[in-house]
């Protein structure tokens, strides 16, 4: 099963940095994960392998955690805590998560696989949530400004894909700029080095770099290319299979999350600051940005099948991936009232 999973991954579109499978520390993880299948506990109970991060763009899966709504939900929740979506759509391919929480590229690229794996529900999104930031001194003020620059960005990534959709719109041509694959936390020290003109990124690391690196500045937000950019949860088959009470009972506990987001956005960025170590009002200030909501309409179809078109067109996705069909209404409608 190990040879099938790793040989699925080969073709996976973009190395990753920092790959799961390299890395001791999750090969530690996995071989404690897996000694907990999904199975019900005491009747009612389920564990869960669950793949999030610990930054703002997955506020539901912290405080669901934090406050025990999975719990309440029925779920036994095993973290699988990742620093990047590409991690995290790796951990569900090759079977070392049973659900992850993503943005819009890699839940494409998941969805590309060949496996069995479903897209169930967006619950983020925010055409404003990835910025690009500039090194004092850089000249850089507007998208032509880019030309010629150094512009560090992780590559496989929501960001990378929205900036991609943001150079075509803009007629920037790969040739024009030399994009670097940058982990955000080295991005500051790249700056303050002048190893790098600008930087691209969602909160926190724009907002990092800009507390860090004199003289950094805003230049805009990758909005205004007809994309919400959604953070989404994508399952494995193998859960849907044997568990679809696990994904509703995981949806309703989001959606609980979600709720208290909305009504109590001081009290949550609170939650989240404390997990994060980002301050409060700064985790604040980006969880209002973001429209949470559980939702899987045309707006988000969109905005996915956009991301999956501009990867084909770059070659970095087969033509005849069908990602349209990867995305499974089922369970968000029947939490619905």
């Amino acid at each position: 099963m190990k040879a099938k999973n790793q040989s699925r991954f080969t073709r996976f579109p973009f190395k990753m940095s920092g790959s799961l499978l390299a890395g001791s520390t999750l090969m530690l993880a996995v071989s404690f994960l897996l000694l907990y299948p999904i199975q019900a506990a005491s009747g009612q109970t389920l564990e869960l392998r669950l793949a999030y991060g610990k930054k703002i763009q997955y506020a539901p899966q912290i405080i669901a955690a934090e406050l025990n709504f999975f719990k309440d939900a029925g779920l036994l929740i095993q973290p699988l805590i990742l620093s990047t979506g590409p991690q995290a759509a790796e951990a569900l391919i090759t079977g070392a998560a049973d659900a992850a929480a993503m943005g819009d590229a890699p839940a494409v690229f998941a969805a590309a696989s060949g496996l069995p794996i479903k897209i169930v529900a967006a619950y983020g999104a925010s055409e404003h949530m990835h910025r690009i930031v500039a090194a004092a001194g850089s000249g850089i003020h507007m998208a032509p400004d880019l030309k010629g620059k150094r512009v560090a960005i992780q590559f496989g990534t929501s960001t990378y894909g929205a900036f991609l959709l943001f150079c075509r719109k803009h007629g920037i041509e790969k040739t024009d700029i030399t994009l670097i694959n940058l982990s955000p936390t080295d991005m500051p020290a790249a700056m303050q080095s002048g190893q790098i003109d600008a930087a691209v990124g969602s909160e926190p690391w724009p907002g990092n770099i800009e507390e860090t690196v004199a003289g950094s500045y805003p230049v805009t937000s990758l909005a205004g290319l007809g994309n919400e950019y959604p953070h989404v949860m994508v399952i494995s088959g193998k859960l849907i299979s044997r568990h679809p009470e696990a994904v509703t009972a995981l949806l309703r506990a989001l959606n609980r999350a979600i709720d208290m987001i909305n009504q109590q956005p001081q009290q949550a960025a609170a939650i989240i600051a404390r997990v994060t170590g980002v301050p409060a009002q700064r985790e604040l200030k980006s969880m209002q940005a973001i429209h949470w909501h559980l939702r899987l309409d045309a707006a988000i179809r969109s905005s996915l099948l956009q991301t999956a078109d501009l990867f084909k067109q770059q070659n970095k996705l087969p033509l005849s991936a069908d990602i349209n069909s990867a995305m499974d209404e089922t369970f968000l409608k029947a939490i619905q009232p």
